[in-house]
């Protein structure tokens, strides 16, 4: 408590800090803008179409979040509840605003006392579920003040979360106290959340994300390459960033020492999809390819046929949809602040690998403990893990065991709303 005075009290000089970033600073500047505009358009919705419908609000910070809260939105009874859907970032509110899965949309207010009082005070809804990490103390504070049933879902608390230790831990402590309800993704982490509050308070039900990337495999018609993308076996090198890159051309010299020879001997094929995809980044990898006498082609430049051993995909948001033509998968950022997702190509039944550092990422935990995901530590334990491309039998198995992971891990959507919404 004495935290979060000490927060509200820095507060003042954290808004002025704000306003004067604005100036620089596209995203605030933003914010500031259309955040009355989104109030306003929202109010109105609701004077006009919510009628004797509970109004509950869903908070998703970015597009990551969003996508986790998809499901869900899909799932709840229109005909009793009243979907307001608030963002953080105006990134995500611009692309996601005219979506049919919610009835209105606004900006949730910085973490300021007169925002946050104003924005209960003039919603008044009935339920706040936020999903993974974005929890402001304020929020909850008012939210429990106005009465505001308040629930975590696919909640993430690693192990060496800032959130643990001191002096933050106090301050957690009493702010997740605030919750209603904190559901954790794995037993894993609701023992970490357990640190900080009752355990009467805690339940574990599977990630949405996992109904999530089902969903999207189920929607996933178009057909990014041409037909002779089938031809090949292939390794697609996900979300992969600089520090990816010694393991990984090393690797790639280990397994095709002749480069396009020993690609076309063993029938194989590697997809780039890098996680930024500016040209300084493209430039880089056709240089180490080269370098090991690999021919490549950009995403953007085919047509009717591959013409090299190798593509490099120069558009983003497409990678999930792509793993679908990948027997091997290597997660990138693994040698980097975290490993991105993993359970996008194991719902195609790739076999993962991925970098030592996923302490950030349960699931990548999970298939690690389980023996379904390759972890790396070097370029000869990834040329290792390429020459699974030699064992059918043993690729099958895998295959079939990192797909039927996901499946064991879905439906937990249909859990949460049964817990907080029926």
């Amino acid at each position: 408590m004495l935290l979060y005075f000490l927060y509200l009290i820095l507060s003042p000089i954290l808004w002025i800090i704000l306003i004067f970033s604005s100036i620089f600073n596209h995203k605030i500047r933003t914010r500031f803008r259309d955040l009355p505009i989104s109030w306003k358009s929202a109010l109105i919705k609701i004077k006009q179409k919510k009628l004797k419908r509970k109004l509950i609000i869903l908070h998703a910070a970015s597009a990551g979040e969003f996508e986790q809260l998809k499901p869900i939105l899909r799932r709840v009874d229109h005909d009793k509840y009243f979907v307001l859907q608030s963002f953080f970032s105006p990134t995500i509110f611009e692309k996601e605003k005219d979506s049919s899965l919610f009835d209105a949309v606004c900006y949730l207010p910085f973490d300021f006392a007169g925002s946050v009082y104003l924005f209960f005070k003039k919603f008044q809804p009935e339920i706040l579920i936020i999903t993974r990490h974005d929890i402001w103390p304020t929020h909850l504070f008012f939210a429990k003040l106005f009465k505001v049933k308040t629930y975590l879902i696919n909640g993430n608390l690693y192990d060496e979360s800032s959130r643990l230790k001191w002096p933050l831990k106090a301050l957690n402590s009493w702010v997740f106290k605030h919750f209603d309800l904190v559901i954790a993704g794995s037993e894993r982490l609701a023992n970490n959340f357990k640190k900080l509050v009752s355990n009467d308070k805690i339940i574990t039900i599977s990630d949405t994300r996992f109904d999530q990337i089902i969903e999207r495999k189920k929607q996933n018609k178009t057909e990014h390459f041409p037909k002779n993308i089938c031809d090949s076996k292939n390794i697609i090198f996900g979300s992969i960033i600089e520090s990816d890159f010694d393991v990984v051309f090393g690797a790639i010299k280990i397994r095709y020492p002749n480069g396009d020879k020993s690609l076309n001997n063993l029938e194989n094929r590697l997809i780039f999809v890098p996680h930024e995809v500016d040209e300084k980044t493209l430039l880089k990898i056709e240089n180490k390819l080269a370098k090991n006498k690999i021919s490549a082609q950009r995403f953007s430049q085919m047509k009717d046929k591959i013409e090299a051993n190798a593509v490099i995909v120069d558009s983003v948001g497409i990678l999930a949809d792509l793993y679908k033509y990948a027997d091997l998968a290597y997660i990138g950022a693994g040698f980097g602040a975290g490993v991105h997702s993993v359970i996008e190509p194991a719902v195609y039944g790739c076999a993962v690998s991925f970098g030592p550092n996923i302490k950030i990422l349960d699931e990548a935990i999970s298939m690690h403990n389980l023996n379904l995901g390759k972890m790396t530590f070097s370029a000869n334990d990834l040329a290792v893990f390429f020459n699974l491309m030699n064992n059918s039998s043993k690729l099958k198995m895998l295959k079939e065991a990192t797909f039927k992971f996901v499946e064991d891990n879905s439906h937990g959507s249909e859990k949460i709303i049964k817990l907080i919404l029926e």
